[in-house]
């Protein structure tokens, strides 16, 4: 028993060590409450608890033989799986499955697919020593033969095609990413949700801390968020414009300094014809808002590249046009997430969703929040959107599909725009 206590002790130390060294991982730790677990098949793992949580499981024997600096690495590796929230996700896909053998399939897959991609966007390369033994990291190209720098959708789905076991040894630990947290859940839907908003939340306050003390973000992570940050591959704002400038030059809204020159008449008195002895207010002013709701489809057939330009296409907006209100929906089956942006600032890197493909939920709240204009960034590999009533989609809907892409299931409900 002491021998755990010491372990965790040092793990404790280690992290604060991290803190004090500005290190951004040190910050998102000590935020997570660790478990020693002897019995445990790896060394190391985050996994959902009961509660909607997160822990940081570990097996003292395997720490207890690392040094610190491969104890750092498997941090980080741990650390990528949180960044990019693939606990929830797994157990979305999960939810969508009802046979208990292909759910265990598919979680081993999906283990190596978010393994193959943390490593990859970490750039984990050089294998750490474990109880005396070489341990190498999952990569896409050395261990799985695929692609590198793809999401961890694509490697998903590569995987099941190939629908053989991967005789791989995994680092991180994931025999625990959802046995632990859903056993005896029914909806798992909403605990998935329940998980990432807890997930988003000790990022943001990781985020929040790490930048108050003036730290260095980890090049790696600065890099995504520059790469989202890149110019758009279509002025999106002067597209917006042209196809709207019509209805956005028509909208007026109340001014109490301006009067109403349409009821001026009434309010003549006496023999002075030239000026009214009461001035009606409030006149009406030419209204410079517009309300613009970004719909991303955050399926998991769209890729990474997909996804970073419709994230360039809200800040194109932003920046093109202060009167803009701009709301954005993350809508893979469902809304995943809705949010307000104002400033490049409040852009979420952090995408939501990548499970199935219908987008009417969103598209039927775009509605609900009375947008001037819909702009939908999807590969059209969607429900035919065409079947739903004209009443119940945004009035003003634009798309935003690849090239190459058909798109027979959307192409009478707006224009669309080919990037």
């Amino acid at each position: 028993m002491a021998k755990v206590v010491d372990t965790d002790e040092r793990l404790k130390n280690l992290i604060a060590r991290f803190v004090l060294n500005s290190n951004y991982w040190g910050y998102l730790f000590s935020m997570i409450r660790r478990k020693a677990n002897p019995n445990a098949e790896h060394t190391m793992g985050v996994a959902s608890e009961s509660e909607g949580t997160l822990a940081l499981y570990y097996k003292p024997e395997h720490i207890d033989s690392m040094s610190d600096g491969d104890i750092l690495k498997v941090l980080e590796h741990e650390g990528m799986h949180i960044l990019n929230k693939h606990i929830p996700r797994l157990i979305r896909i999960l939810a969508e499955e009802r046979d208990p053998l292909t759910k265990m399939s598919k979680m081993e897959i999906f283990n190596y697919a978010a393994d193959a991609a943390a490593n990859e966007q970490a750039n984990l390369r050089e294998p750490i020593m474990i109880m005396g033994k070489s341990s190498p990291f999952v990569l896409p190209e050395e261990t799985l033969k695929l692609p590198p720098k793809k999401s961890t959708e694509f490697y998903f789905l590569e995987l099941l095609k190939k629908a053989k076991k991967i005789s791989v040894t995994l680092i991180g630990g994931h025999d625990q990413w959802a046995a632990g947290g859903i056993k005896g859940v029914s909806d798992l839907h909403s605990y998935s949700r329940k998980l990432e908003q807890y997930t988003q939340h000790i990022i943001h306050e990781s985020l929040k801390t790490f930048n108050k003390n003036k730290g260095d973000l980890p090049g790696h992570i600065a890099e995504l968020i520059k790469e989202a940050l890149e110019p758009p591959k279509a002025p999106y704002y002067q597209i917006i414009r042209n196809l709207i400038i019509a209805a956005r030059l028509s909208k007026f809204k109340p001014s109490s300094m301006r009067i109403n020159k349409k009821r001026a008449y009434a309010f003549f008195l006496g023999d002075n014809l030239r000026l009214p002895q009461i001035l009606p207010f409030p006149g009406k002013k030419r209204d410079l808002t517009f309300f613009i709701v970004i719909l991303i489809d955050t399926s998991g057939s769209m890729g990474t590249d997909d996804i970073k330009e419709a994230l360039s296409g809200i800040k194109n907006i932003i920046e093109s046009d202060r009167h803009c209100k701009v709301i954005v929906l993350e809508v893979d089956g469902a809304v995943q997430k809705e949010y307000p942006v104002l400033k490049v600032g409040d852009i979420d890197f952090k995408i939501s969703g990548r499970g199935g493909t219908t987008l009417g939920p969103g598209l039927f709240r775009a509605k609900e929040l009375e947008c001037d204009v819909c702009l939908g960034f999807t590969d059209a590999m969607t429900e035919v959107i065409n079947d739903y009533s004209r009443k119940a989609l945004p009035k003003k809907l634009i798309w935003v599909v690849p090239k190459e892409n058909d798109v027979k299931t959307l192409n009478k409900t707006g224009p669309i725009v080919r990037i």
